[in-house]
C-alpha cells in the first residue's frame, strides 16, 4: 500500500495511472494543481488551504478530497506544475549554458514566487524538478566538473535569491549602526549601507563567483 502522497508522486513519474474516486470527476488532479499555482500565484503559499482552492474551483472542500488528500499532497503538484519542463539550453560554451539555465529558472521563481517558500529537505521528488537538473547536467561537458553536484548548487543559489527578492526591506539602517560597525569591524566600515535590494545582481555576483573557480 502507498500513502496518499506517494501516490500522488508515483502518478507524476507516470508509475500509477492518475485515479479520481467517485462518480466521473469534473476536474483532472493536475487541473486542481493548476488552479491552486495560480491561488499561490496570487496570495502565497502560506495562506493558500483547500478550502480556498475549492472556492477557485467552485467546489466544497469535503469535494475536493477526491482529488487531493491534504495541502502537502497538492504542493507536490504544485511544483512540479509551477516549474514546468525546462526549455532548450544554448549558449557558447558549458559556462554560457549554465547562465542561460540560471536565468531561465529564476524566470519560473519570479512567476510563481512562493516557490522559494519551499524548504528543501534533500533532493527533489517531482519529475519536472529533475528534468532541470538532468538539462544542466547535460549542458555541461568538462570532465572535471562535478555536473550533478553544480546544478543543485545553482539551483540552491537561484532558491536563496528568489527568497531575498521576496522578503528583502529596503529600510535604511539606524543611524547608529555606520559607528557600531566600525568600531568593532574597522575592515566593515560602510558595510551597514551595502545595497542588496537587488537580488538579481546579487544572483549574477554569485553565480559568476562559482563559474570562475571551475573548470
Amino acid at each position: 500500500m502507498h500513502s496518499q502522497g506517494d501516490r500522488a508522486l508515483r502518478q507524476l513519474w507516470g508509475i500509477d495511472p492518475p485515479t479520481v474516486r467517485g462518480p466521473k470527476a469534473r476536474w483532472s488532479p493536475l487541473e486542481v494543481a493548476d488552479a491552486a499555482v495560480a491561488l499561490a500565484d496570487e496570495i502565497g503559499l502560506e495562506a493558500l488551504s483547500l478550502a480556498r482552492v475549492a472556492a477557485r474551483l467552485e467546489m466544497t472542500t469535503t469535494a475536493l478530497y477526491r482529488y487531493v488528500d491534504d495541502k502537502a499532497t497538492l504542493i507536490e503538484l504544485m511544483v512540479d506544475r509551477a516549474v514546468g519542463d525546462p526549455p532548450a539550453i544554448d549558449g557558447a560554451d558549458w559556462r554560457g549554458r549554465c547562465r542561460r539555465w540560471v536565468e531561465l529558472l529564476a524566470a519560473r521563481y519570479a512567476q510563481h514566487p512562493w516557490l522559494s517558500e519551499m524548504s528543501p529537505t534533500g533532493m527533489p521528488t517531482q519529475p519536472r524538478a529533475y528534468a532541470w537538473i538532468d538539462a544542466l547536467v547535460g549542458a555541461i561537458d568538462v570532465e572535471s566538473v562535478d555536473a550533478l553536484r553544480l546544478a543543485m548548487l545553482l539551483d540552491g543559489l537561484v532558491r536563496t535569491y528568489a527568497t531575498l527578492e521576496r522578503t528583502v526591506q529596503g529600510t535604511p539602517p539606524p543611524s547608529w549602526l555606520g559607528g557600531a560597525v566600525v568600531d568593532r569591524f574597522p575592515r566593515l566600515a560602510g558595510a551597514e549601507r551595502q545595497d542588496v535590494t537587488d537580488a538579481g545582481a546579487e544572483l549574477w555576483f554569485a553565480v559568476d563567483a562559482v563559474l570562475r573557480g571551475l573548470g
